[in-house]
């Protein structure tokens, strides 16, 4: 694999070209070790401080991370998890394609197409902090949260399959996401199935941090790493009350790792989210019959009124409203609060990448990262994008969207208002 040159720092960028070469190396298969998930070290500790208090290793974070790879294997050997409907979502054959070192099988099938293709920047995880993560500008997409952007479901609702797979064979415009319309239908559909594959595992982690970081562990705590409050609070109890504690924290945990509990009250939603993810589906209407200079006569006017797209995407359309001061994503704000900053130190010693901030697009550039087709560019305007701050435009009518579509990609782009008036000379000598 070619890697592209490191940026340079203090003259010498051929060592961090080399750790990145090595990093890259060890992840796509050439190491004898097995790959591993690793877990969401950023949402525990977010609970951690939310809480107060740290996790405990024996009593929370172990039983989510056997959890984990009991129902979803490793990322050498997946495992479809036995769930109702997960049958609408994946299946192993494909898993295996995608999962794995990069290779084939004795029969030429490709083994490892993640690796070989995606986890240099999505990571092993799937939590966009791969090797070369750090680099991009955006940065990778964090699979773990289901979160996606570009997609035809409301907000709240995963992606279609189909959705997924436009944005592998198409890529992203103007980010380091690729086109992989070269690849053959069953690679490009196994990777999609274990892109799913990924985010399912990460809201199921996610789930199970809510249920585990609800636990009183203290009384099982050593004395040093309890907080003052939990050393307070055990030192209240009798010996009788202590014991008490301890007894109903084992059978609250024998209850949160019953496999049968694990699948139906905390997998089974998610996956029946995905499996019908087509039911929520914003329907397009026909486009209506206008003049195309009266419909992007119309939708100029409701971008800088009733839409309020001005706003974000500033009075010339490059980006620069006056709310875009301090928009950050929903992935680097579940870490980062520009308010509360105290923290930040801590998530990026846990992997975190530096924050950066969102801005508007630049829509006099005609670069439509969701796709520029016209439906693509409804979906945008109806729905929002999930966790860029795009707001869903509801106030706005069916044909109004249609008018603003229309402004955004064929008017605006050309749209003289932000170039200066003509300047007419002064003092002009006039010859006979």
């Amino acid at each position: 694999m070619r890697i592209s040159q490191a940026p340079e720092f203090g003259g010498r960028h051929w060592a961090g070209g080399l750790v990145l070469a090595a990093l890259v190396g060890l992840i796509v298969g050439c190491s004898s070790e097995p790959a591993q998930f690793e877990l969401n070290r950023i949402a525990m500790h977010k609970s951690e401080v939310s809480l107060g208090a740290n996790l405990d290793q024996t009593y929370q974070i172990d039983p989510i991370a056997k959890i984990l790879d009991e129902t979803f294997g490793t990322p050498d050997n997946p495992i479809v998890p036995e769930v109702a409907d997960i049958e609408e979502v994946m299946d192993i054959e494909h898993l295996k394609m995608a999962a794995g070192p990069y290779g084939s099988d004795e029969d030429g099938s490709p083994r490892g197409l993640y690796r070989q293709h995606c986890v240099h920047c999505h990571g092993i995880t799937g939590n966009g902090a791969g090797p070369t993560a750090a680099f991009l500008n955006p940065y990778p997409r964090n699979f773990l949260t289901g979160k996606f952007k570009w997609k035809s479901t409301r907000t709240g609702s995963p992606p279609t399959h189909d959705d997924l797979k436009r944005v592998l064979v198409n890529g992203v415009p103007g980010t380091a996401m690729p086109s992989f319309a070269l690849l053959p239908e069953d690679e490009v559909e196994a990777l999609v199935q274990y892109v799913k594959y990924l985010s399912l595992r990460g809201e199921l982690e996610r789930n199970l941090l809510l249920e585990f970081s609800d636990l009183d562990t203290s009384v099982v705590k050593p004395a040093e790493k309890r907080s003052q409050e939990e050393e307070e609070y055990v030192a209240s109890l009798s010996p009788e009350d202590l014991q008490e504690e301890k007894e109903d924290l084992d059978a609250a945990i024998e209850e949160l790792t019953d496999p049968e509990v694990v699948l139906e009250e905390f997998l089974a939603p998610i996956v029946e989210g995905w499996a019908f993810a087509e039911e929520n589906v914003t329907e397009v209407p026909e486009k209506p019959e206008a003049e195309l200079a009266e419909s992007i006569a119309a939708g100029r006017d409701l971008f800088f009124n009733k839409g309020g797209c001005a706003t974000c995407h500033g009075q010339s359309g490059i980006g620069d409203g006056q709310t875009a001061e301090m928009f950050y994503d929903d992935w680097t704000e579940e870490y980062y609060d520009p308010k509360a900053p105290e923290h930040l130190e801590e998530f990026l010693a846990l992997g975190a990448l530096p924050p950066r901030k969102l801005d508007p697009r630049n829509l006099r550039l005609g670069n439509f990262r969701g796709g520029r087709r016209p439906v693509d560019v409804y979906w945008r305007i109806r729905n929002g994008i999930e966790g860029a701050k795009m707001p869903a435009a509801q106030q706005l009518s069916e044909e109004e969207i249609w008018h603003v579509v229309d402004y955004v990609r064929k008017g605006l782009p050309y749209d003289t208002l932000s170039q200066p008036p003509e300047h007419e000379q002064e003092n002009v000598r006039v010859r006979n």
